[in-house]
């Protein structure tokens, strides 16, 4: 090996690059009526910060190439092997990336692994589609050609080169593996790039500017992909089965205009700790607020929280949305909806910027700003664990908020009350220690938010704010009023406006995180139609629904009933007054009814989420 070799790996993965950037453009312009609403300067931005999904994706398709070419090995015969991994791998790359361009203007997202689904039909259908687009096959088979035929070549050594040592050799092919590592990863960050994070820009339709589809491809490998379902003769039918049993109301005694929204997200909280007197201030504070004690969370991780309450979108895929592979799918988002509206809008968590992908996730759909521990003044305050102590961060929380113009939106997620359930040493043995390790912590948690109140209270902001708080999720439970199918999801949901009274609305309605958002738009006056139809305003007088999906199992639960299904077999179950105490029933009409509606939503969910058509 001599300095040149790498000079020509370098040369060969800079032609590549050339291929996506035309590709690109040629994206573009193929699907301008796409695009052309949106400004130069924005679109600009898009087409440049794709850059850093190419570098990866090339990398990716050249993985096994990098590889052979710094095995310090230069017979003919081991190079042609070489040259030919070149170009098949970045023609089948190229390919996908051609067939993307006229597959996107059919499903509106890039594509993903479960184009191979429909891989029975592609080949029932194969002669006509080669008919019919025949320029996309002749674009894919230029490319092999291209990249045959325009091969960087290698110069032979002239008399003055003398080969590097053996030891020289492989540190260079260490630094290089090294170097494209990172690059795959796109960088050094706590978690790799994923294909959300092309959806950063100010209008979500420019993520797919950025991202190309062997990204996305590649990403959504040995991800599952849901199953197309038929329990209804077309999609529309579902839908329309879901509306005929279901009213979507807003309410007429609410439209507050434009407040300032705040939505703090408890680590943790389950409706038990409240019930058995862990939170006095929380306890307090739901005297004066719309509380709903029959609220539960949609799902049992921190992970699939924010879908449910910034998109109304209930976990019931078997996986956090943004980390499956309809992650790319547009959401009509809480924080984007209120940015169009002229909000500011933030997030904030404690932990480590890229934990659970709550970063990414956020910025992809609306805030301008994501805060985390790395933003934090003073990491003297940091638990030793996940973040920055619960009343520290909400003290920095409630500092920067004195700076934003208002109308804002804005949301903080707790850390505190996770385990190991880290208290400061001044706060510990303050709080009642109950029976479970998280009492204590709950206890700490609810005296930061009392601290954070009473000093909110004298802010000029504050008369002209909702405070939404609820949980992600339960944690340890005691009681067996909780501890059953319904119980371990139950967290509490509170309203609370300290200029307005909104304990006189309906609060003893089962309630659910995918109501948080249509909600918010209620009591703020502004209406939209990109409506999911899993979540309704808590203001409104229709009686509520739950939707989860727990272990293969999905449940949907109303007026006092509940069924379970697993694709095979349903079980009907009736839950008393106060949801502790479930008993399960023989099947009925009741029953008939209930699975109906079940299956309407779940061809709603996998058929909206296959091709991107869930708000169509």
């Amino acid at each position: 090996m001599v300095i040149r070799d790498y000079q020509v790996l370098a040369k060969r993965l800079g032609f590549v690059s050339f291929f996506y950037i035309f590709y690109r453009i040629f994206f573009y312009v193929y699907n301008y009526s796409y695009f052309k609403p949106f400004n130069f300067s924005d679109t600009l931005y898009a087409f440049v910060y794709g850059f850093r999904f190419d570098l990866s994706t090339i990398l990716i398709a050249n993985l096994f190439f990098i590889i052979g070419s710094i095995i310090p090995i230069t017979h003919h015969y081991y190079r042609l092997i070489v040259k030919w991994i070149y170009v098949l791998f970045n023609t089948f790359f190229l390919g996908v990336i051609v067939t993307d361009i006229e597959f996107f203007a059919f499903l509106g997202k890039k594509m993903t692994f479960d184009i191979f689904d429909m891989s029975s039909d592609i080949s029932n259908q194969s002669m006509q589609i080669i008919y019919n687009y025949w320029p996309f096959v002749l674009l894919i088979t230029l490319n092999g050609i291209l990249l045959f035929g325009l091969y960087p070549r290698r110069k032979k050594e002239t008399l003055f080169e003398k080969p590097m040592k053996l030891y020289k050799s492989l540190i260079m092919g260490v630094l290089i593996f090294i170097i494209t590592a990172i690059g795959i990863r796109g960088g050094l960050q706590l978690r790799s790039i994923s294909p959300k994070e092309a959806f950063v820009h100010k209008y979500y339709e420019l993520g797919n500017l950025s991202l190309n589809a062997a990204y996305s491809m590649v990403r959504s490998i040995g991800k599952k992909g849901i199953k197309k379902e038929k329990y209804f003769k077309t999609d529309q039918d579902a839908k329309e089965f879901i509306l005929k049993h279901r009213k979507f109301e807003t309410s007429h005694n609410v439209n507050f205009g434009k407040q300032n929204v705040v939505i703090l997200i408890i680590e943790s909280l389950s409706q038990e700790y409240i019930n058995k007197g862990y939170t006095p201030f929380l306890s307090e504070l739901t005297k004066r607020s719309l509380y709903f004690e029959k609220n539960m969370a949609n799902g049992r991780r921190s992970l699939e929280v924010l879908p449910s309450i910034m998109t109304s979108f209930p976990s019931i895929i078997g996986k956090p949305i943004y980390q499956s592979q309809y992650q790319s799918n547009q959401f009509f988002a809480l924080p984007k909806t209120l940015k169009d509206n002229g909000y500011q809008t933030s997030f904030y968590h404690g932990g480590k910027r890229g934990t659970m992908d709550f970063d990414a996730y956020c910025l992809s759909i609306g805030f301008d700003k994501y805060h985390a521990l790395e933003d934090y003044p003073s990491q003297e305050h940091f638990d030793g664990h996940w973040g920055v102590y619960d009343n520290h961060y909400l003290n920095y929380f409630l500092n920067n908020l004195d700076s934003y113009k208002e109308p804002f939106f804005t949301s903080l997620f707790t850390l505190s009350s996770h385990q190991p359930y880290s208290i400061p040493p001044l706060y510990r043995n303050k709080f009642p220690k109950g029976n479970l390790d998280i009492h204590e912590s709950i206890g700490f948690v609810d005296f930061a938010l009392k601290e954070f109140f009473d000093q909110a209270k004298d802010k000029p902001w504050y008369k002209n704010t909702l405070f939404i708080i609820t949980a992600d999720h339960t944690q340890k439970l005691e009681s067996s009023e909780f501890n059953n199918e319904i119980g371990r999801y139950r967290v509490p949901l509170i309203f609370f406006h300290p200029e307005h009274d909104l304990s006189s609305y309906k609060s003893k309605r089962l309630t659910h995180h995918a109501d948080i958002l249509p909600s918010t738009l209620d009591f703020l006056g502004i209406d939209f139609d990109n409506k999911l139809l899993f979540g309704n305003s808590v203001f409104s007088n229709s009686s509520g629904r739950v939707l989860n999906f727990i272990s293969g199992n999905y449940f949907y639960y109303k007026n006092n009933n509940m069924i379970r299904y697993d694709r095979n077999n349903a079980q009907l179950f009736e839950v008393d007054q106060t949801m502790s105490s479930i008993k399960a029933l023989n099947n009925s009409e009741t029953s008939e009814d209930l699975l109906n509606e079940l299956k309407a939503y779940i061809q709603y969910t996998n058929n909206g989420l296959k091709y991107n058509s869930i708000y169509r």
